[in-house]
């Protein structure tokens, strides 16, 4: 290979690596521009940056360098960090999580304001967003952050973020509280205030059905006793007038034959009396249980009417 060729040859490699070099790449949803020699490349004229959307591009190898920025929307979010401490109207003490979705406006400010870090960004506007919601959680008190007035003040959160993120050639599109809590050792005393709480109500509740439950006992006693007692009379009612009658049937029968109904009374007497053969009776022979143990007086007076 004669050396014109060589020298031919690495004049093409050389064309070919400049070339390669000159080239860049802003993908879908992203934007871009130049930095020559540390300057922002402008538009002629004007101060604006000559941005490039996306699409293949030329640059001037070696002295331009090319930064390119993500334009679509992101979100910064508190739960990914350090949760947010505010302080109500009357002294109440909330953890809050919020999240805000922003996104690049202006290249030139975003670069000037940050250096082109969407983390440094990010701080700054977290602080800016903490201080903000800081403020409108302190112009109220906890029911009204929380359920009255949360419409307004979400609303004045984000009206004031977007107006705090334009210096930074942002913009913020919305804020939205995500949790609201107590913190830990607030939530630690209120879970046991509330535990006592509950406690002193089980306990109420208890006694109070066991009141309750004395009541119906009493009254069901008190039940028991008159049925008993209106059984008891009914039952003297009956008895009474079972004898009544009993006294009349025999008082009609004995004065039908007083004499048979004297012999059978005495046969009762006799059988009960003798029932048990090791019954011993010390009576006289002569008395008057023994009357119609003797024949002539038996057969003499009973069968008379």
């Amino acid at each position: 290979m004669t050396p014109t060729r060589i020298s031919a040859l690495i004049i093409i490699v050389i064309l070919i690596f400049a070339g390669w070099l000159s080239l860049f790449t802003v993908n879908e949803g992203e934007s871009a521009f130049i930095l020559r020699l540390g300057k922002i490349v402008s538009q002629s004229g004007s101060d604006l940056p000559v941005t490039y959307t996306p699409g293949l591009h030329f640059k001037l190898p070696v002295i331009d360098h090319v930064r390119i920025f993500d334009m679509r929307t992101q979100e910064l979010s508190t739960s990914s960090s350090q949760p947010l401490t505010v302080v109500t109207k009357e002294q109440t003490y909330l953890v809050v999580d919020y999240f805000a979705r922003w996104r690049i406006s202006n290249l030139s400010k975003f670069y000037t304001s940050t250096g082109g870090s969407v983390n440094w960004a990010e701080t700054l506007l977290e602080q800016r967003l903490n201080d903000i919601v800081r403020a409108e959680y302190g112009k109220r008190t906890s029911d009204q952050a929380v359920s009255a007035d949360r419409a307004s003040m979400m609303a004045a959160i984000r009206e004031q973020a977007d107006n705090i993120g334009k210096d930074q050639g942002i913009n913020v599109i919305d804020v939205r509280i995500q949790q609201i809590t107590l913190p830990k050792d607030v939530m630690d005393s209120v879970f046991k205030r509330m535990a006592t709480e509950r406690k002193q109500f089980a306990e109420a509740k208890r006694a109070e059905g066991v009141e309750k439950s004395e009541e119906i006992k009493a009254l069901a006693d008190q039940k028991v006793t008159v049925i008993q007692a209106q059984a008891q009379m009914q039952g003297a009612e009956i008895r009474a007038k079972g004898d009544f009658d009993a006294a009349q049937i025999y008082s009609q029968a004995y004065s039908t034959n007083p004499t048979f109904y004297s012999f059978y009374r005495s046969l009762e007497a006799y059988e009960k009396s003798f029932a048990n053969k090791s019954d011993v009776l010390v009576l006289k022979p002569d008395g008057q249980f023994f009357n119609y143990f003797h024949g002539s007086a038996a057969n003499t007076n009973v069968g008379k009417k």
